[in-house]
């Protein structure tokens, strides 16, 4: 192959993408290395040396995934989601508990989580349906295949339970909708309810106030849109019944789930208990100042106050030895990283290419959205860990696999 050549297929690859992925997963094993350096064991068992050996495949993966064909991914859509809904059913069936959620399939070298690789061949399947099916508000028999396709994951994964993962799914379906048809304002309609529940669950006469702000919206809303009168109809009277049915609502969330709900609006409620990880986050990531206490100093990791330090608070490790200074470099690398990921969807006019780059956005932008917000108590605790930073196998490999779909996409591109 002349150089030319060669120089013209290697500009195909972002290398400014690479660049900052490859920063995340160094700083990633630096973090997690901190935060286990006291683990008493040989190097080949340690959290930090087994990361290292995930991200190695992961990479493999991504390189191999480079070369696949778009339409080969078109292919394997349906396959990889029957695959995965069989993965969920062995372990709601078959799979052991791990804290009390069956989530994991024990390969004895790694625990396998099904839900995390049910999240690529769902966002594969919805993207490839939706890219030959738009959707629209004013043809509802359009949403039956696509919600049929969401809610059986969206189901097997919640009854796991696993609340935070089945979220995931939703937020990849919302962003699907938009991107095969469905405007701002349908959006605005279709997440009405959930805002009705959340303004109307307090007595507070401000959240009253806004729910009748939003009801007032809603009606707007529908009469911009021309929606068919029984349409229009539903929809407002879904808002107002999703108001009154707040407590309903709240009745049916699992009794750890509102202990999470309580404990993040008030989490001196329980410092002991619920309360314990938050408190213990804010404090680790408050001593860390402007500059940070310095890697591998941090009291509140090394002396072990901080739970689950290595998977779920990974970002309070960072605040604490790094500080304020450390934890906005690391917020302006995952913006470059989703800005550089969501630009790929410009290089090929295919809508199916379009859908699975702002789908793998949205589940990067997702987990780490609410694993950040969690570690700083704007969101209760939950089971998400921050991509490239947090341990984890499974995490880890999909994070990569996410990454080789992106660049394949990338070096696919046809402008």
């Amino acid at each position: 192959m002349s150089s030319g050549r060669f120089l013209d297929k290697s500009l195909k690859f972002d290398w400014f993408f690479i660049g900052v992925t490859v920063s995340l997963m160094t700083l990633g094993v630096f973090l997690v290395y901190s935060a286990t350096v006291s683990e008493e064991i040989v190097f080949y068992d340690t959290h930090w040396f087994r990361q290292i050996i995930y991200f190695l495949v992961g990479i493999a993966i991504a390189v191999g995934l480079v070369f696949v064909k778009i339409d080969w991914l078109k292919r394997a859509a349906v396959p990889s989601y029957v695959i995965a809904l069989v993965l969920l059913l062995f372990v709601l069936f078959f799979a052991g508990d791990v804290k009390g959620a069956g989530r994991w399939i024990d390969l004895k070298v790694i625990k396998l989580q099904p839900s995390e690789f049910a999240k690529i061949a769902y966002l594969v399947t919805i993207s490839y349906w939706l890219s030959k099916h738009p959707v629209s508000l004013h043809q509802l028999k359009t949403f039956v295949v696509p919600l049929g396709l969401f809610i059986v994951p969206f189901a097997l994964v919640l009854k796991q339970p696993d609340l935070s993962t089945a979220l995931v799914f939703t937020a990849v379906t919302l962003v699907g909708f938009f991107f095969a048809g469905l405007t701002f304002t349908d959006m605005f309609l279709i997440l009405s309810p959930v805002f009705s529940v959340l303004f109307s669950h307090s007595q507070s006469m401000v959240f009253q106030v806004l729910w009748g702000v939003l009801i007032c919206l809603v009606v707007l809303s529908v009469a911009r849109r021309h929606l068919p009168k029984k349409l229009a109809g539903v929809i407002i009277a879904t808002n107002i019944l999703a108001g009154y049915a707040s407590s309903m609502v709240w009745n049916m969330l699992e009794p750890h789930q509102q202990k999470r709900v309580n404990t993040f609006l008030d989490p001196m409620s329980d410092p002991l208990g619920d309360g314990y990880q938050v408190l213990q986050s804010l404090t680790a990531i408050g001593s860390g100042g402007i500059g940070g206490k310095g890697f591998g100093n941090g009291s509140q990791t090394n002396l072990s106050f901080l739970p689950e330090e290595h998977t779920d608070f990974i970002f309070s490790v960072l605040g604490e030895q790094f500080g304020f200074v450390g934890c906005v470099m690391v917020l302006v690398l995952f913006a470059l990283f989703l800005w550089r990921a969501s630009s790929i969807c410009k290089t090929n006019d295919d809508p199916f290419v379009t859908l699975l780059t702002m789908g793998a956005s949205t589940i990067f932008l997702f987990h780490i959205t609410v694993n950040i917000a969690m570690t700083i108590g704007l969101m209760p605790v939950t089971g998400l860990p921050l991509p490239f930073l947090s341990y984890g196998g499974s995490f880890a490999l999909v994070c990569m696999f996410l990454v080789g779909l992106l660049m394949c996409l990338r070096y696919q591109g046809n402008k």
